[in-house]
């Protein structure tokens, strides 16, 4: 997903329901609700390559947690 489709989807919730600006961020770790948890951590800009991210100079992705 692209950061821009990211915040339009959640400019879009906040929009349809505005109580859900004052809720927790959580992030799951797989699509079958194995595990869930807090995002921690501001979002940073690095390079994600097989599976790893790196916050260096040259980048293509955004971490959100």
């Amino acid at each position: 997903m692209k950061l821009k489709d990211f915040t339009a989807n959640l400019t879009k919730l906040m929009k349809d329901r505005p109580e859900t600006a004052d809720y927790d961020v959580v992030t799951a770790k797989d699509d079958e609700g194995n595990g869930f948890s807090l995002v921690s951590y501001d979002p940073s800009v690095g390079t994600f390559e097989q599976g790893e991210f790196h916050e260096q100079n040259q980048s293509n992705a955004v971490c959100i947690n």
